[in-house]
């Protein structure tokens, strides 16, 4: 139990603070007691403060909202990106390849790739046994835009 539980748990009753403060001389009641009402204003007015600025915020909200409507638009119409009905997409150009390799087999595959990302298996044993690249092996080259 951490000390803000145990100070609430002894605060909780009537009887509990009785027996806390039982040797306590009276001032120091009186300056403890003070103190949190101190602390009891400041904690109100702080609350105070927050509903304050969230009913400004709102009040403001409103404000725009009834402006808009005079106007006859509405938040779609502020953005333009809405406009189109589709968002855009980010769009990146790939360059995409053929590419050609022996198997172990002898067999002769093409294979539609680019020069980054997993490999077939065999391209890759190919490419490890005659010690090429992945561009030693490119017979065609394309262009393609991929989306992100």
């Amino acid at each position: 139990m951490n000390i803000f539980d145990e100070i609430q748990q002894r605060l909780a009753s009537k009887t509990r603070i009785r027996a806390l403060f039982k040797d306590i001389h009276i001032e120091d009641v009186e300056r403890i007691i003070s103190r949190l009402q101190g602390i009891l204003v400041e904690k109100r007015d702080a609350i105070a403060e927050n509903v304050a600025k969230r009913q400004a915020k709102l009040d403001d909200i409103n404000e725009v909202h009834r402006i808009l409507a005079e106007r006859g638009l509405s938040l779609v119409d502020l953005d333009p990106s809405e406009e189109k009905g589709v968002t855009a997409k980010k769009r990146r150009n790939i360059q995409r390849f053929t590419f050609q390799y022996t198997t172990n087999s002898g067999d002769t595959i093409t294979w539609h790739g680019s020069t980054t990302g997993r490999l077939p298996k065999d391209f890759q044993t190919y490419l490890d046994l005659t010690g090429k690249k992945r561009l030693d092996c490119v017979i065609q080259k394309t262009a393609e835009a991929v989306a992100e």
